[in-house]
């Protein structure tokens, strides 16, 4: 036996001796979720990618019993000039605020502020478009808009006992 299975293995045993269980484990909480999270339209292109990210790994929502409305704010600040200050970095910045409330009504069973930056380039030159710095835009916010679905969908799963 190799020694990374060996320590594979011991690594195994000693976090099944400390209580540690799989988050996704068949009966943990956040396995309960599948199915059961409806997400209601987020606006725009990174509204879109974002709420596919949630969709896709809540899967679909056949017979919901909670509602996630989510709010994304995006904001762009260039972040590197040139001698002839033009802008050439920019940071995208997202917020999203979500709350989960059950289909039945009443309060959120769970809410909260996901926060995350990215950045792009959009350099200065002869052969730069304004198509690609476009592209470059719109890249990042998807990138920015998936990042912050999988920072909820942890919040969530970790949160999960509690409302499931």
């Amino acid at each position: 036996m190799s020694w990374s299975r060996r320590a594979l293995l011991a690594a195994s045993a000693s976090l099944a001796a400390c209580g540690f269980s799989p988050l996704y484990a068949p009966d943990a909480p956040a396995s309960r979720m599948a199915g059961k999270v409806e997400v209601g339209l987020v606006e725009g292109a990174p509204g879109f990618a974002l709420r596919e990210r949630l969709t896709g790994q809540l899967g679909p929502a056949a017979a919901p019993t909670h509602r996630l409305d989510v709010d994304l704010e995006l904001t762009r600040t260039g972040v590197a000039l040139t001698q002839q200050n033009v802008t050439t970095r920019f940071d995208v910045v997202g917020r999203a605020s979500y709350r989960l409330t059950p289909i039945a009504g009443g309060p959120p069973v769970a809410s909260g502020v996901a926060r995350s930056i990215t950045g792009y380039s959009a350099p200065e030159s002869p052969g730069a478009s304004a198509f690609a710095a476009r592209a470059a835009l719109d890249d990042a916010e998807r990138r920015l808009a998936i990042t912050l679905a999988d920072e909820i969908l942890q919040r969530l799963a970790l949160s999960a006992a509690s409302w499931t």
